[in-house]
């Protein structure tokens, strides 16, 4: 089986995050909320998120036949563990992060939790725009020698949801705390790569919503709601006391 060199690198990049333990226990403008103006809201710009996100190979195509040739390697490859690993980001939940920040989010950080949440919503708004506009079956449906390890969900299959949802998080928390920045990151590409393991989506979806994830959160970085939110006393309290665990304190992420 061979693969072009830039199949390799996303397949070696895979790999190599499949071992991140990351838990404690039509296009318009899209709307979210930030906690600290309820009533003000963060417009994102479809268009330039559009292009970013690209096409999705052509069925057919050299590239399709890569991504194919990827998901019948992996399946072959993976391990009880890798599967399990998998289902730990099953649920698209800001806990996941825990391990890269060293702190129970659930329990430490309720201001960020609830703001994320609110903000990452028109992310999820304009990815299913996408996903409704390409309308690439799932591989497993479109390819029956496909097995997954997670359940079979609906909906289509270009960009992964998950891992535009686990990216874009990934940066808006390293926006909070740059010094765990290759921690986060870590995590919010196995929130993608995991995908692609369990043979429920192609690498070319996984990096089309990466894609996404980071240039979405930036729209959001520089918007004057993500301001006012990081500058609100309440977050700015839990990111300190995030800070306070310090870089020998905090958990590994690859066993």
């Amino acid at each position: 089986m061979i693969f072009s060199r830039a199949s390799y690198v996303a397949l070696q990049s895979c790999i190599a995050s499949l071992a991140v333990i990351a838990v404690f226990v039509p296009p318009v403008g899209v709307r979210a909320q930030g906690a600290s103006s309820a009533g003000d809201s963060v417009v994102l710009n479809p268009d330039p998120l559009s292009r970013v996100v690209g096409l999705p190979p052509a069925p057919e195509s050299a590239a399709a036949r890569e991504d194919l040739a990827i998901l019948l390697w992996l399946q072959n490859a993976r391990t009880p563990e890798m599967e399990a690993n998998a289902w730990l980001l099953l649920e698209r939940n800001l806990g996941s992060f825990s391990r890269a920040l060293g702190v129970d989010m659930a329990k430490s950080t309720p201001q960020i939790n609830a703001a994320l949440k609110r903000f990452l919503i028109p992310v999820d708004a304009v990815m299913g725009n996408l996903k409704n506009r390409y309308q690439r079956p799932r591989p497993f449906i479109a390819e029956s020698q496909i097995q997954p390890c997670l359940p079979r969900e609906q909906g289509f299959s270009f960009p992964s949801g998950h891992s535009t949802w686990y990216r874009a998080a990934s940066e808006l928390l390293a926006d909070l705390l740059p010094e765990r920045r290759t921690r986060l990151v870590a995590v919010g590409s196995h929130g993608g790569n995991s995908r692609v393991l369990c043979g429920v989506h192609y690498p070319s979806d996984v990096q089309a919503g990466q894609r996404l994830g980071v240039a979405a959160a930036a729209q959001l970085i520089a918007s004057p709601q993500w301001r006012a939110f990081k500058a609100d006393p309440a977050v700015m309290a839990e990111v300190e006391a995030i800070r306070q665990v310090t870089d020998r304190a905090l958990p590994q992420l690859v066993r």
